[in-house]
């Protein structure tokens, strides 16, 4: 008999079982991966979100008013190499309210949705997931929990 003979090959069963293995294998850690994801998503949001803090207030110094859009922020030359989308692709919501009781400005990321409100559940993400990120004259007024 020849060395070619003797040369054998997985079982079936032996590749159903390896099939499974890694199909559980994925079943456990993609979740967790989407969810971290998400989570670095928000992170970044919240230090855009920052970061516009912090130009509105040089621009605040500079002009006795905080920017009327994004555009102004930019061109004052407070803001540099920001994205008019936010981390999850959708465009940035921002608000300049002048003069009154209500002066100031507010800016908000929907989250994945790109819609108002919480995202439909979720039924593989383990913890409670709100994306909505919104800030307020350099306040956070509304943020991931825990953050």
């Amino acid at each position: 008999m020849s060395d070619i003979a003797k040369i054998r090959g997985f079982s079936f069963v032996e590749l159903i079982i390896t099939i499974a293995v890694i199909g559980i294998l994925a079943a456990i850690s993609v979740p967790a991966l989407m969810e971290a994801i998400d989570r670095s998503r928000q992170r970044r949001t919240m230090a855009d979100l920052r970061t516009v803090a912090s130009a509105n207030a040089t621009y605040f110094l500079d002009m006795g008013d905080y920017a009327g859009n994004l555009v102004a922020l930019a061109a004052h030359g407070s803001l540099r190499s920001f994205s008019p989308l936010d981390p999850w692709g959708t465009p940035w919501h921002y608000h300049h309210h002048p003069g009154g009781n209500k002066d100031g400005y507010h800016m908000r990321s929907y989250g994945s949705d790109g819609k108002k409100g919480p995202d439909p559940p979720i039924p593989w993400i383990y913890a409670p997931y709100e994306p909505e990120i919104e800030i307020e004259n350099g306040v956070f007024t509304k943020a991931p929990t825990g953050q």
